[in-house]
């Protein structure tokens, strides 16, 4: 590791272990992200939080103390906080930058922070006004930041009340709108269990919460939901069947994976094929586009198509689908098949190209109670075909990694797939998408081999030495 933790720097935004973000280097870090703020931005005051990560306080008092030094006014949300939560806090406040401590779905050791700048957009290497992240961290490597001599202010705001009246009026859920529905939640003791169980006690829903308290340990284990052996017990709660649906949540809360009543997972992509009917009735005109990522399911990327929307393959990343969706008007929303779901939302005249879990929590829920049958024939699609959800290996080297991911390209290149690395825009997808038997651009009325395959591959922006792969296939055997 070196001294100065540069690897902290990723794409999407700053991961580290905690171990190696000494108090030295977060003040180092905190100047320098001042100092962008001030130079870069133009602006004068900053909105913060942190999730529930165990060292969010303290790494959180060393940033808005240097913040406050270097003639920033601070806003501070008080407590455990969501990052959906955070987002809309921001959109009250456009005029302002943001950071958010946390780190995701991390191990329970990690740190780092999501960074904001005006209107909420984002910023993370080279997205953001000079290079967004970059820039931060030339500004820390040199040990550069600013100096004031007035101190800025300190100033609490609560948006949560707020934030739920305006994302059940969002998601078409009035108070007892979801009157007797039986749900779970699983927050695998993450930071989204507050505001879920108030905005579904004021719809009415039978909410049955599990792992409600935040608990920065995650004693079930890094909160993630990906992972079969941290979301068990839940699992098998809703396969007792007293439930009509399940959601499971990541530590942060940006993160939702959805099950049957039974236990049966559908996956993101089919999901949001589900819900995009009802989405598209918020946006009007005729050329409205929508996102998938690399990993949906082809048949789910052609349902969605049958909504009347043009289905776009979008480079890897929270950051940089954001950007995306700033840059290209066009586009309305999308979905990752790692659980996130974005949109364009209007907030106070002004639209803002983010994430709100609660919102899209609350809309499946209620599409689930209203159109069950929409997403049982989703199952039943989903069904037809095979998936090996993303997993991961840690190499001992970037070398190492590079090797393996170039033998695979080559494996699967030599038995006549097709590796895509840029999207139809040009942009780089950070990542290689190989595919036999089907094309690159997907639309409803598209046709596919009987063995078609799919394998997706990225090097992990969010944890060191890792990377990843998700294979999709018409049948089992092609799969493993």
């Amino acid at each position: 590791m070196d001294e100065l933790n540069l690897s902290m720097f990723r794409a999407y935004d700053i991961r580290t272990p905690s171990e190696f973000l000494t108090d030295e280097l977060a003040i180092r870090l905190a100047r320098a992200e001042a100092r962008y703020f001030h130079e870069c931005l133009g602006v004068r005051s900053v909105l913060v939080g942190h999730d529930a990560r165990s060292m969010g306080p303290h790494y959180l008092n060393i940033t808005a103390e240097i913040y406050r030094e270097s003639g920033l006014d601070v806003t501070l949300i008080p407590g455990v906080c969501s990052t959906s939560k955070f987002y809309f806090a921001a959109m009250e406040y456009p005029d302002k930058a943001g950071v958010l401590i946390g780190a995701s779905h991390n191990p329970a050791g990690d740190t780092g922070r999501k960074i904001v700048g005006p209107r909420v957009c984002p910023i993370a290497r080279n997205i953001g006004p000079m290079g967004g992240l970059t820039k931060i961290e030339e500004f820390y490597r040199d040990d550069l930041g600013t100096s004031s001599i007035a101190r800025g202010s300190l100033s609490p705001h609560d948006p949560t009340e707020r934030y739920i009246d305006y994302t059940m009026r969002l998601a078409g859920v009035p108070p007892q709108g979801l009157e007797g529905f039986p749900v779970l939640h699983d927050y695998l003791n993450g930071a989204a269990g507050y505001e879920m169980i108030e905005a579904f006690e004021r719809a009415g829903a039978d909410l049955h919460p599990l792992h409600a308290i935040p608990d920065g340990a995650f004693p079930l284990g890094d909160p993630n939901p990906v992972k079969e052996s941290v979301t068990r017990e839940g699992r098998l709660q809703l396969e007792a069947g007293k439930y009509r649906m399940g959601v499971f949540f990541d530590g942060d809360g940006d993160r939702i994976d959805f099950y049957s009543g039974e236990g049966r997972y559908l996956s993101s992509s089919f999901v949001y094929a589900a819900i995009l009917p009802e989405i598209l009735n918020r946006f009007e005109g005729e050329n409205r586009e929508v996102f998938a990522c690399l990993k949906s399911n082809p048949l789910a990327v052609m349902e969605m198509a049958k909504a009347g929307v043009q289905v776009s393959v979008n480079r890897n990343g929270h950051s940089q689908i954001k950007q995306s969706m700033i840059d290209y008007p066009e586009i309305l929303g999308g979905v990752e098949e790692s659980a996130h779901y974005y949109e364009r939302f209007r907030y106070d005249g002004q639209d803002y190209c983010t994430e709100n879990t609660l919102y899209f929590v609350l809309l499946v829920t209620r599409l689930w109670r209203d159109r069950p049958e929409a997403f049982e024939r989703l199952f039943e699609i989903q069904s037809q075909t095979a998936r090996e959800r993303e997993w991961g290996h840690r190499f001992p080297s970037d070398e190492n990694r590079e090797s393996a991911l170039l033998a695979v390209e080559k494996e699967f290149t030599g038995d006549g797939a097709s590796a895509m690395k840029k999207t139809s825009r040009g942009e780089d997808l950070e990542a290689t998408l190989m595919r036999r038997g089907l094309p690159f651009n997907i639309d409803a009325a598209t046709r596919l081999d009987p063995d078609w395959l799919q394998v997706c591959q990225r090097v992990s922006q969010s944890e060191n030495g890792l990377a990843r792969w998700e294979v999709a296939a018409a049948r089992k055997e092609l799969a493993l």
